[in-house]
Order: structure tokens, then C-alpha cells, then sequence
């Protein structure tokens, strides 16, 4: 049985999630989850938004951490509901490549026991990939790069700066001896 995942996406005002739905739903295999975490710091999402969060049958759970945090705190509390096998992160305005999925699936099972994946992902704002290299550094590399077993010991924590998911993989490696695998396929356009 392919392993399940769980894909964990914050949301401030669910700008974007449409399209990050369209990327997604033909990707998602039986047992796939889309955890949306909802920032109601501001109040909570509009019935517009969370219609569209129904439509697509994903799970939702809202989460004020009494301040903005980039989503980090949120991404902290679908961890703990999270159910898949495998994590992924992503943000409400990004998306997941056509065969994404499919190239996780096939890293996934080329291992002999459970590890942190590594892979690219689009930046955007950079107009590039990142990483560009085999190495983890502040600026050089993002969440939406990992993916990483679901077990809870074993996971470090999203920081509430901007670079907090550079805190997390850095905390997260650093409980895993076996290390990182890496991969160039690419697994999210942010």
C-alpha cells in the first residue's frame, strides 16, 4: 500500500486555495489528506471561503495563535491532527505540479526505512529553484521542499519568523541519523 499523505496548508483569508485545489485533486490517492489551518487571529474565514474548503472535501480546523506567525503556528497545530503517513507543507496561494505526488510516491518507495525527503520547489519571488544545491541553508531552501515521516518525536517546530521553516528543517534533520534523502524533482510552485 502506497504510503498516505498528509498535506498541511495555512491560510490567512483562503486567497489562492481554488487554485491550489485544482492542483491537487487529481494528484490525491485514497487515504491523501488536505489539512487547511485557518488563522482566525482576524476573525474567522469567509462563508465564500469555506464553501469552496466543503466543495473540495478537505478538512479544515481553525487556529489562533493570538498573533501572526506566517502560518507557522498553524502548520505547528496540523501537525498534531494530522493523520498521513508522510508530511507535506504548502501555502493557500501556492501549488502542487502536475505528477508531483506521483514523484514523492516513487522517492518514497526507493527507501529502505522512513527519512526526510528533499526535493525542489519554484520560488516565485526568486524566479527560481531552490534549493539549487544539496545543502540547507537560511534563504536558500523552504518548507515546501520536505517531506518528512509523520512521527511526531521526530519532528522539530515551525519558528514564529519568517524564516521558521528553515528552524523546522534544520530542528527536524537533526533527529533523524540517517539524514536526508534528496530528490530534484520539484513538489510545489510557491
Amino acid at each position: 500500500m502506497a504510503a498516505r499523505l498528509s498535506i498541511i496548508v495555512p491560510t490567512h483569508d483562503g486567497d489562492g486555495l481554488d487554485r491550489l485545489f485544482v492542483s491537487v485533486e487529481d494528484q490525491l490517492q485514497p487515504g491523501d489528506e488536505v489539512l487547511i489551518v485557518g488563522d482566525i487571529h482576524d476573525g474567522p474565514l469567509s462563508d465564500e471561503v469555506m464553501q469552496t474548503i466543503r466543495s473540495a472535501r478537505h478538512n479544515y480546523l481553525s487556529f489562533d495563535a493570538g498573533h501572526h506567525c506566517w502560518g507557522h503556528c498553524q502548520i505547528n497545530e496540523g501537525i498534531t491532527w494530522a493523520n498521513g503517513d508522510y508530511l507535506m507543507f504548502i501555502d493557500d496561494d501556492d501549488c502542487v505540479p502536475a505528477g508531483a505526488l506521483d514523484s514523492i510516491r516513487r522517492a518514497l518507495a526507493e527507501q529502505v526505512e522512513p527519512r526526510p525527503l528533499m526535493f525542489k520547489f519554484y520560488s516565485r519571488r526568486h524566479n527560481t529553484y531552490l534549493p539549487q544545491g544539496h545543502y540547507i541553508r537560511e534563504s536558500a531552501i523552504g518548507g515546501h521542499a520536505m517531506v518528512v515521516p509523520n512521527v511526531p518525536e521526530r519532528l522539530g517546530t515551525w519558528a514564529c519568523r519568517y524564516a521558521g521553516d528553515y528552524d523546522w528543517i534544520v530542528s527536524t534533520v537533526a533527529l533523524w541519523p540517517s539524514g536526508v534523502a534528496w530528490y530534484d524533482d520539484v513538489i510545489a510552485c510557491a
